[in-house]
């Protein structure tokens, strides 16, 4: 007869994606990215768009601080670009 294992569950302390202690407090610093990878003409209010739901979205958060929108103008898809 096999004895069962006792298994002792250990909670994250960190976030997973920002690496902060979970327990810290505070305003998270937030920023949008938006591209528009065509220059067709159903795309030209894509970027515009794109600005306003990420500007929307992040001031919907009280404990976020939007700080800027980064963006690739005129990359076409698939180009590497740099970004701030």
């Amino acid at each position: 007869m096999a004895t069962a294992r006792a298994v002792t569950v250990i909670p994250p302390t960190i976030s997973l994606y920002t690496t902060a202690p979970l327990s810290a407090s505070g305003t998270r610093r937030v920023a949008g990215y938006a591209r528009v990878s065509t220059d067709n003409d159903e795309q030209l209010t894509s970027y515009d768009a794109q600005v306003e739901y990420y500007t929307r979205y992040i001031n919907e958060h009280e404990d976020w601080e939007f700080v800027g929108l980064y963006s690739d103008e005129d990359a076409p898809y698939g180009q590497n670009t740099k970004r701030p």
